[in-house]
């Protein structure tokens, strides 16, 4: 048995070939690692989760990939006895989207060790099943406004559904996470690769931002060509962007801020001749603006 084969443990239907898997299907990655500002990932896993049938094929050891001291499992304590335990879960799902079409998703936390032995298992299973592509999402902070609509940063080589897409891209060295080392490695091996980095503005990158998950969704799903759950989440985008507003509308200095960040993304939004990230006179870098919004709110909980 092979160092990537110990990673995981195919479920006993698929082992047995009672249920096999079908060929010719996209996989989903959805890990939640650097890259996932507004807790994006853990919204769409929740959403697909709790709306799709979908059942486990694959469950890869978190014991051999996760640091547990650095990210403790939760556990309760009702007062006398401890409850609940919840321990980390990498898994690869077979899921059913309304209308009886699969795909495949592999879902958790993004793995502490062992990456490159982590990225062949899930490619040597891609390779098995004989997978079309695979989707990949994530989410950046950008110095963006709320009050526009969410870019992203297409990126991959199934060109056919990335085309037109990207608001802006540009060269950069960056850290790497384990899904661009599955990305990186799909290309290697033949295997059609589209990534969707939506950008979420800064200020709230740290906080659960709906927008950017049904967006998720939404490019997932047409990448796939399957029907991905976003109606709840649709619900919350309203509730959250009018909660936004209402904070920032009592403060006239994050106001002040938020409108020069609509300046430099009307520039530069529309054109690549300018990055997104470059700031102009007057307008705040991400520190400064996110600082204000805390402020602000650090304040008004006060005065409440």
């Amino acid at each position: 048995m092979s160092e990537q084969q110990r990673l995981f443990t195919l479920a006993p239907e698929i082992r047995s070939g009672a249920a096999p898997v079908p060929e010719g299907l996209d996989l989903f990655v959805v890990l939640s690692g650097h890259m996932d500002a507004g807790r994006t990932a853990s919204q769409v896993r929740t959403a697909v989760r709790e709306r799709l049938e979908r059942r486990v094929i694959a469950e890869f050891d978190v014991d051999r990939l996760i640091d547990y001291r650095d990210r403790r499992p939760r556990i309760s304590f009702d007062g006398e006895r401890f409850r609940d335990l919840r321990m980390p879960s990498i898994t690869l799902e077979l899921v059913q989207d309304p209308l009886g079409h699969p795909f495949l998703m592999l879902a958790g936390p993004e793995p502490d060790f062992a990456w490159q032995a982590f990225s062949r298992a899930v490619l040597d299973l891609a390779e098995a099943w004989r997978v079309e592509s695979l989707v990949f999402a994530d989410a950046v902070p950008m110095p963006v406004p709320h009050t526009r609509r969410l870019g992203v940063t297409a990126h991959g080589t199934h060109t056919a559904v990335l085309r037109g897409l990207t608001t802006w891209s540009g060269a950069a060295t960056m850290m790497g996470g384990a899904a661009q080392v599955i990305e990186y490695g799909a290309e290697e091996r033949g295997i059609l690769t589209a990534g969707y980095s939506i950008h979420v503005p800064h200020y709230v990158a740290e906080a659960k931002y709906p927008p950017a998950a049904v967006a998720v969704l939404e490019y997932a799903g047409a990448a796939m060509g399957r029907m991905l759950p976003a109606d709840e989440l649709r619900d919350a985008v309203r509730e959250v962007e009018a909660e936004l507003d209402r904070q920032t509308g009592e403060s006239p200095e994050i106001q002040t801020m938020i409108s020069g960040l609509e300046r430099n993304y009307d520039q530069n939004a529309g054109g690549q001749e300018r990055s997104l990230l470059e700031t102009s006179h007057g307008l705040p870098d991400g520190e400064e603006l996110a600082s204000a919004v805390e402020a602000y709110l650090s304040r008004r909980q006060f005065d409440d």
